[in-house]
């Protein structure tokens, strides 16, 4: 399938077909705890391959314990990673905890953090075992999907059914005659691309569960407006470029055509972000840019809501599994801090600013982020310094356009929207391809 290939670095390929685990998250944070309290937290495991997955072996460091509720997961089924830390004094802990699995060369990391307040000298090390595993099946809904002509209300055979899952397309199903199709799904929220010949696409994110367990995808000519979206939609023709034979070049990027970047990703994490599919459209857009980046790029990310933090300090772009992992686990919520994210973003970019290359902030959004006169000025002297900001609006409205306009255009950036998957796919790349072109 076209899609797969696209997502090289996270699909493990064996003879016997593909295999692809997807995690609920990679860390958990116990917050503080006290002798009384569970110290355990699960993670999960997802199988969204057609191949059987095992796992081979857990490094457990001291005070470690790890059960599972299986140790082979079976395609389109979810096992339980349960990882406790057993404190024998009071402290602030940070554990990471390597699982290795037969369809890939490297560890899956799961980070418990947290700190002891109190401490039992006597307690067992030993993880509690699972007294039942009901709660995973609990946990998973039958979803019926349904695409019909939104004229003839007449059902459409062959569609074809995209299901992304934080960023990544985690199914492809077809329809049957009667329009129809059923995908068995964790409890969660997805994004749906749905195609179908002649009717166009048609895309919608939905929060599965047992009380919402089915979902109709009505087809047909597409409204004005959308017709207008399409039509403005910009294809950066690149030229032909030979198979480079170098070891640094990307398919998309080749060493002699594009400098090097300093990319610092800056996110609105506030809570209108989880609404519309609009995590998930970002999730795929910045996964899509990073298989173009190259070993000699750099990429951190920033992300702001009520507080500031930065998930992922800038690094090179080597190992593009694991910083996939990061983008997979971010999720949105709180108020919005914009001002000091933007202040956050410049100092780490400054940071790591290269003399000759691409230094560049992209800022995605899904809402109005109003300048003061001193932000103006700050956005304005980084750029005079050589620090630009590209803006990306994630289904935004149109009112909020006139603010990421502006800075912008103060940043010496572009204004960029994504409304769709398709320009979900395709824009951050052509944003970097066309900021770091050699000239």
């Amino acid at each position: 399938m076209k899609k797969y290939a696209l997502y090289f670095f996270f699909l493990l390929i064996s003879s016997s077909g593909f295999a692809q685990l997807v995690f609920n998250n990679s860390y958990h944070n116990l917050g503080e705890v006290n002798k009384q309290d569970s110290k355990y937290y699960d993670f999960t495991l997802t199988n969204a391959g057609t191949q059987e997955a095992k796992i081979l072996r857990v490094e457990e460091p001291y005070g470690v314990s790890v059960r599972f509720s299986s140790k082979v997961i079976l395609p389109d089924s979810t096992i339980t990673v349960r990882i406790k830390y057993t404190p024998k004094r009071k402290e602030f802990f940070k554990v990471d905890v390597p699982v290795w699995v037969n369809i890939q060369n490297q560890p899956i990391t799961f980070t418990l953090e947290g700190n002891a307040k109190t401490f039992d000298i006597k307690e067992s090390l030993q993880s509690p075992d699972f007294i039942s595993t009901k709660k995973i099946d609990e946990d998973r809904t039958e979803l019926q999907i349904k695409v019909i002509d939104i004229n003839t209300k007449q059902p459409i055979n062959n569609a074809t059914i995209e299901i992304i899952w934080d960023g990544l397309v985690y199914k492809q199903l077809k329809t049957n005659r009667s329009g129809e199709t059923s995908q068995t799904l964790k409890n969660d929220a997805y994004y749906f691309v749905v195609n179908a010949e002649g009717y166009g696409t048609e895309e919608r994110a939905i929060e599965i569960n047992s009380e919402n367990n089915s979902i109709t995808f009505l087809m047909g000519e597409p409204k004005p407006e959308e017709l207008i979206v399409e039509k403005a939609d910009t294809v950066i023709e690149e030229p032909f470029v030979p198979e480079p034979k170098d070891t640094i070049s990307t398919a998309e990027m080749p060493v002699n055509l594009y400098a090097e970047n300093n990319i610092v990703f800056l996110i609105d994490a506030s809570v209108s972000m989880k609404q519309e599919g609009r995590m998930d459209l970002l999730k795929a857009a910045m996964i899509e840019l990073l298989n173009g980046l190259r070993s000699i790029d750099k990429l951190a990310i920033v992300t702001y809501a009520s507080t500031v933090e930065v998930v992922l300090e800038s690094q090179y772009v080597k190992d593009k599994a694991q910083i996939t992992q990061i983008i997979q686990d971010l999720s949105a919520g709180g108020r919005t801090a914009g001002a000091q994210g933007l202040q956050k973003a410049y100092e780490v970019a400054l940071q790591n600013k290269l003399a000759e290359g691409n230094n560049l902030i992209i800022l995605a959004t899904d809402g109005a982020f109003n300048l003061s006169k001193g932000d103006k000025a700050n956005v304005e002297q980084n750029a005079a310094s050589g620090i630009y900001i590209s803006v990306v609006g994630v289904k935004n409205e149109k009112w909020t356009e006139k603010s990421m306009l502006s800075i912008a255009e103060s940043g010496k950036g572009s204004y960029l929207s994504i409304k769709s998957y398709k320009q979900a796919k395709e824009t951050l790349l052509n944003e970097i391809k066309a900021k770091s072109k050699k000239k």
